[in-house]
């Protein structure tokens, strides 16, 4: 087959391309390659535009894909690195810590009213009622409702205190 590279028909440009005749039609008919007449060079540059075209039109998506990718690897590097080296601590150590302060503070505020109070019982009641009302602001109820609702999977009105 002789191939006219002036003018290519449409079965010409289909064997140079490696494609169905028909497909070339529905190119052309959609506007993507040229029309009838065209020459080989203009019909070659519409085939490259529509070739890496499509290439184009999904790398950037690619790229971006790729640098969130390594952003969230980053950040979970730098996390890791951070947490060891004592800078950043997880929410569940956190938590066990207030925790464990908190429950120190109880143990100690309450030997405060026989310390101070001694022997005189009305004094003591008062020290105990008003250590006992601000050990409420602390209890863990009050710290789920602060943080909304969760800590260690359960809810704010589950945990005593």
């Amino acid at each position: 087959m002789d191939i006219d590279l002036s003018e290519p028909t449409r079965p010409q440009l289909a064997a140079l391309l490696g494609v169905s005749s028909r497909w070339i039609g529905e190119l052309r008919s959609q506007g993507d390659m040229p029309a009838d007449g065209a020459s080989w060079a203009e019909n070659l540059e519409a085939w490259i535009d529509l070739k890496v075209g499509d290439q184009d039109s999904d790398a950037p998506k690619l790229e971006v894909e790729r640098a969130r990718l390594a952003r969230e690897q980053a950040d979970a590097k730098a996390m890791d690195n951070a947490q060891r080296r004592k800078e950043l601590a997880s929410l569940p150590d956190m938590t066990l810590a207030v925790m464990t302060v908190i429950a120190a503070a109880v143990a100690r505020l309450q030997l405060v009213g026989a310390a101070v109070a001694k022997s005189d019982a009305k004094l003591r009641q008062r020290i105990d009622n008003a250590i006992a009302d601000a050990l409420d602001e602390l209890s863990m109820a009050r710290v789920q409702e602060q943080t909304g609702g969760l800590i260690d999977g359960s809810e704010a009105g589950e945990a005593g205190d």
